[in-house]
């Protein structure tokens, strides 16, 4: 799969080997394209049959309080029923509340329904996301 830009600020491409979704986060999208890049990713879950993907926040700027409550509430159950089962999220040093975030996003999730771990190497990552 070529990779797919959306708008500015998201782009989306598919590791087959792992298999994942990979998708890259550039400062800090509106809201509209926010949700399209989401539900996107949602396509490709259920087209794949894919059930991981790889967040990459190191070029991110923090995602607004209203489009972290709208992927936990929203987002979230409909990628579930979709297979989202596992997520790695590459952080970057450099942005603390882009880091803050991503946690604050990830410890809604039931861990009890995903894996989901935070790295600064994409390896380590992508490692990570192939041994589960």
């Amino acid at each position: 799969m070529d990779a797919l830009v959306i708008g500015e600020h998201c782009k989306i491409s598919v590791i087959e080997e792992i298999p994942c979704i990979h998708i890259q986060w550039f400062g800090m999208p509106p809201s509209n394209e926010f949700q399209i890049g989401c539900d996107k990713a949602i396509e490709i879950l259920v087209q794949k049959g894919i059930s991981k993907i790889l967040t990459d926040n190191t070029q991110a700027n923090v995602f607004s309080v209203k489009d972290q409550q709208w992927l936990n509430e929203n987002w979230l159950p409909r990628a579930e029923i979709a297979g989202y089962r596992a997520s790695a999220t590459l952080v970057g040093n450099s942005n603390a509340f882009a880091k803050f975030a991503a946690h604050n996003i990830a410890k809604k999730r039931d861990q009890s329904k995903f894996a989901n771990q935070f790295f600064t190497s994409k390896e380590e990552a992508l490692k990570w996301l192939k041994a589960i």
